[in-house]
């Protein structure tokens, strides 16, 4: 994977879902305005040249066909290069739907040295869930997700990259990480057991 130039993250667009305007508090009259919104937000943040990690729920419930109103939408995005981390809304085992991105994959991990416009060493791991142990925690890793719209407290170094966070955009992800780098890891490596020994 090229992790070269320009690189942004988003989660949770929801492309098409009838209930998103209302469930997520997302100020708008109805589904084709929010549509526009979110594609109107990547158009203007994400060049065509830039990556952007899209970590789940591209589309949510819809009536008809996830498939085709993702490859709609994915008309319109400028951006060339689209790596989706898969999310519950997103169908699973459906290539004309995996054929919209670069890549699909489950969880993505990689290390800041591997991208272009970062320094350091620390790892990043994506995926659509938000973890609360995730792989290199201990040692300073930053974990992105989604699925939470923004209502569960943040652990560590991790941030919710949905666009009910971030004012319904893409954000870089040279921003995200230097906001968590200024947090503390959050984690011991010792520390007294919590939960009763099981026999």
């Amino acid at each position: 994977m090229d992790l070269t130039g320009r690189i942004f993250v988003t989660a949770d667009t929801h492309f098409g879902d009838p209930d998103a305007v209302d469930r997520f508090g997302r100020r708008h009259s109805d589904i084709q305005d929010m549509d526009d919104r979110l594609v109107d937000e990547i158009n203007r943040m994400v060049g065509a040249d830039d990556l952007l990690f899209h970590l789940g729920d591209f589309t949510g419930r819809l009536p008809g066909s996830r498939t085709r109103h993702a490859h709609a939408i994915r008309e319109r995005l400028e951006c060339e290069r689209i790596v989706l981390i898969r999310g519950n809304h997103d169908p699973g085992n459906k290539p004309a739907f995996d054929a919209l991105f670069e890549s699909v994959h489950e969880r993505l991990s990689f290390r800041c040295s591997d991208v272009d416009s970062l320094s350091g060493d620390e790892r990043i791991v994506m995926e659509h869930y938000p973890l609360r142990v995730w792989q290199g925690r201990h040692d300073g890793a930053c974990h992105l997700y989604g699925h939470a719209h923004g209502t569960i407290p943040e652990e560590g170094r991790s941030t919710d990259v949905g666009v009910d966070s971030w004012n319904l955009r893409p954000i870089e992800l040279s921003s995200v990480i230097e906001r968590l780098r200024d947090r503390p890891v959050g984690f011991e490596r010792v520390r007294p057991r919590s939960q009763p020994t099981r026999k």
